[in-house]
């Protein structure tokens, strides 16, 4: 692209960033900084809330670089204040001196063996980069631990890549030939029925220049985490990052990321039943721009009324204005839209603080980073907290 139609790209794009219907000025705080003297960049940030108020903040910290792929552990950080304080950072997930990143934190409040709650943590090791890994070199496996004490101590991670994939490299020799694993990232999902359900992508076969290796799938436990259970592709080739919520009719929704670039927006998959195996025909939803990044969702209910929120940086060309949106139609509209950072702003994710606050875990920018067609140079900021006031914006 020549230099003055990326001027107008780039124009048009922070135009967009600057007319959704409400902007806020809030108050946040650095969780995880851009980098120490231990790490070279934080990314990719989790956030959960459990039961009891109790906040987990997850995110890799990148130790050598800050490539996907290196020397790369899963720290935490725990609030018991709504946020206003939080614990030293802990070291949660590892994998020697390679890989281990996508936190994926749920909590399982329905197991009778467990009463005070367990929390999972679902996580990816990895033995080469994404790249070697889809072209058939090195190996991407499927990993959780549990904290039954609210994340104050975690127990030993078990391997369960055998019942969550069908990769083709040894020792599990798949037919179905999947290569890369990713989920989430962001917080899991527990259905009304007690199952736990896992948003994710694998990509299968060689690798294609338009990245439609990729498709987004998910996994499932019914029995608290003591076998899982494989939920079928969804039908859009490219489909990529998840993130899952349930509908009020109990159905499963899907929110994910177009790796293609194609859309510029998310791609929804909604189950055809409550608590479904299958996912129906996937669309494109115009309404949720998105300039190939990660988004995160989450359903509430909040005064008596169901709500829908997602979160993403709301642009379709650069990773700019942090916009949370909610539905009161399951997704179908999205009317209200909250511009939380109006500059750049990477990966986020969202959950309740209390019945008045949300709480948003995002990576600040300046992010000058655009879709696959006009891709730019970025910097990476810290991973900041914000609580965000809910009751002057949502309906009485």
């Amino acid at each position: 692209m020549k230099p003055r139609c990326l001027h107008r790209v780039v124009a048009a794009a922070l135009l967009l960033a600057c007319s959704l219907c409400a902007r806020a000025a809030l108050p946040s705080i650095a969780l995880f900084p851009a980098s120490d003297a231990n790490t070279a960049c934080y990314r990719i940030p989790a956030l959960l809330s459990l039961h009891d108020g109790t906040l987990l903040a997850f995110a890799e910290a990148r130790r050598n670089s800050c490539s996907d792929f290196g020397f790369v552990e899963i720290v935490m950080r725990r609030s018991v204040d709504g946020g206003i304080s939080w614990s030293p950072q802990q070291v949660v997930a590892s994998f020697g001196d390679l890989q281990a990143g996508n936190p994926v934190p749920v909590e399982d409040t329905s197991d009778p063996r467990h009463p005070r709650g367990r929390v999972f943590l679902f996580y990816n090791t990895g033995s080469a980069s994404t790249a070697d890994v889809r072209a058939g070199r090195g190996l991407r496996e499927q990993w959780v631990r549990h904290s039954d004490d609210g994340g104050t101590t975690w127990d030993q991670p078990v391997n369960i890549t055998a019942q969550t994939a069908r990769l083709s490299a040894p020792p599990y020799e798949h037919a179905e030939d999947w290569r890369a694993l990713a989920m989430g990232p962001g917080h899991g999902l527990q259905t009304s029925s007690g199952r736990l359900f896992i948003a994710g992508n694998h990509s299968a076969g060689a690798p294609r220049g338009d990245d439609t290796d990729y498709v987004a799938y998910a996994f499932y436990s019914d029995d608290h985490g003591d076998t899982f259970h494989i939920v079928p592709d969804i039908a859009y080739p490219g489909s990529n990052e998840s993130s899952a919520a349930q509908l009020g009719d109990g159905r499963i929704m899907m929110n994910s990321r177009d790796q293609t670039g194609w859309s510029r927006a998310r791609i929804v998959s909604v189950t055809s039943e409550p608590d479904g195996n299958v996912f129906g025909v996937p669309y494109v939803d115009r309404e949720l721009v998105d300039p190939v990044s990660q988004g995160s969702l989450l359903a509430a209910q909040l005064g008596g009324r169901g709500y829908l929120f997602f979160i993403n940086p709301a642009n379709p060309l650069l990773r700019i204005g942090l916009t949370l949106r909610a539905s009161t139609d399951d997704g179908n509209s999205w009317p209200k839209a909250l511009l939380l950072v109006p500059g750049g702003a990477g990966y986020s994710d969202i959950a309740l603080v209390d019945r008045r606050r949300m709480g948003v875990l995002y990576e600040q920018g300046p992010w000058i980073r655009a879709a696959r067609d006009v891709d730019g140079p970025f910097n990476r900021g810290p991973i900041r907290f914000m609580p965000v006031p809910l009751s002057p914006w949502l309906d009485p």
